[in-house]
């Protein structure tokens, strides 16, 4: 009414009854047209919404997400997977509200923007180990992603793969070779839960069971409470762990 698309609000309100789509209607932003009849208006205003909302969890991986934005946004190419990829560990798991023709780049900003302004904020913590750069501790907080399966053992978590680092130990991380691995058909999923010890040997700079150190880049998307446990580990000198629902 007070972009005067319709004349009068309660023959709008009337019309939207009888033709039963008064819990059809979204929130959102529509594109509508002064030239378009009331019953038009009522109808696009069921369908047609203009942003998106769209959930990435914690951790998941680049093609993961790419699979959300598949299912997800209409605008969505099989190119976004190789840019989504490049950005791995940087696409800040939140809910966001997108524009339905959207493109990669538009994606990739608005989801680096979100991590950088949470990195500012763990920026400002005291850093238990100023030699790691930024990146390093990207990566260490992707495999605490991974690792720990609740909130509360991600800082001891972060201080076992600490102490590996300090010792020079392998970390011996079953999400690196998750990792390496890839999408296996038989599960059906990105992140094999029955790793073979052919599996534990697999030839990659991500199987941290052959190789010492951090891997290349992140293996996912690490979420706020998983960053904060890399920026800010527990202080143990515990070099093990367990962390499941057992």
């Amino acid at each position: 009414k007070s972009a005067d698309l319709i004349r009068d609000p309660v023959v709008f309100f009337l019309l939207v009854k009888q033709k039963g789509i008064e819990n059809k209607i979204q929130a959102g932003d529509f594109r509508l047209s002064p030239s378009q009849s009331t019953e038009s208006i009522a109808e696009t205003l069921t369908h047609g919404v203009l942003d998106i909302w769209v959930t990435v969890p914690d951790g998941k991986r680049a093609e993961e997400i790419a699979a959300i934005f598949k299912e997800k946004l209409p605008s969505y190419e099989d190119s976004w997977e190789a840019v989504l990829k490049e950005n791995e560990g940087y696409l800040f798991p939140d809910t966001y509200l997108i524009p339905r023709s959207v493109d990669s780049a538009f994606v990739i900003k608005l989801m680096r923007k979100n991590f950088e302004d949470h990195i500012v904020q763990l920026s400002k913590i005291q850093q238990t180990d100023p030699q790691l750069t930024t990146e390093q501790k990207v990566i260490l907080a992707s495999l605490i992603e991974r690792e720990a399966k609740y909130a509360d053992d991600k800082l001891k978590v972060a201080s076992v793969i600490y102490n590996r680092l300090k010792l020079g130990m392998a970390l011996q991380i079953d999400a690196t070779v998750q990792y390496a691995v890839g999408y296996d058909t038989k599960e059906k999923s990105w992140w094999k839960h029955n790793l073979t010890i052919d599996d534990l040997k697999i030839n990659s700079p991500f199987n941290s069971y052959t190789n010492t150190g951090l891997p290349p880049h992140p293996i996912g998307s690490p979420g706020f409470s998983s960053l904060t446990a890399a920026f800010q580990p527990a202080e143990t000198d515990y070099l093990y762990y367990v962390s499941d629902a057992a």
